[in-house]
């Protein structure tokens, strides 16, 4: 399908999506569902685009579950009102957090367990680096969440870039 069709097609269903909810019965769930069928749509277009991989998707898909929790009456914390955001991560702060999650994922390449793994890293942190100060209640699985995320993030992302140059090291120095 080329790019002209394949815009077509996503235009017509979102289109029909809209229509669906302009003529039903709005509600909360109505307009969730019809959120999560857009938001399907979408991926699935993005899907059939030339020089895009499925991990691009991530956070979308992630979006598209967390709707449908709602769906089942699970709620999930963040899709709530929250209060405002904090000040984003400093950029030095976050290339830190994507060296530990490249050790992390070193590791786990020789065998470690995700939580063996992230304990070392957490382990060799605390000794040499002060960057849990600005984590309330860090702990190992603060590593993990960093891996995860960066792992999730899309390719051109500061983090991501510096996971990856970090993943070719072969040693890491946590000191500031």
């Amino acid at each position: 399908m080329g790019s002209s069709g394949g815009l077509e097609g996503l235009q017509k269903r979102l289109r029909a999506f809209h229509d669906s909810l302009e003529a039903g019965q709005k509600s909360d769930s109505v307009e969730r569902r019809v959120m999560r069928q857009s938001l399907g749509a979408v991926i699935d277009f993005l899907m059939t685009q030339p020089n895009w991989c499925a991990a691009d998707s991530a956070l979308l898909l992630q979006l598209g579950e967390a709707l449908a929790d709602l769906e089942r009456g699970h709620t999930i914390s963040w899709l709530l009102k929250c209060p405002p955001r904090r000040a984003p991560v400093p950029i030095n702060i976050r290339r830190h957090q994507a060296q530990a999650a490249a050790h992390m994922e070193q590791l786990m390449r020789r065998g470690l367990s995700r939580e063996e793994a992230a304990r070392k890293v957490f382990g060799e942190m605390l000794r040499h680096n002060s960057l849990f100060e600005m984590e309330e209640n860090a702990s190992w699985k603060t590593v993990v969440r960093w891996l995860d995320e960066i792992r999730a993030s899309p390719r051109n992302r500061v983090e991501r870039k510096a996971f990856e140059e970090a993943l070719r090291q072969s040693e890491f120095d946590f000191s500031e």
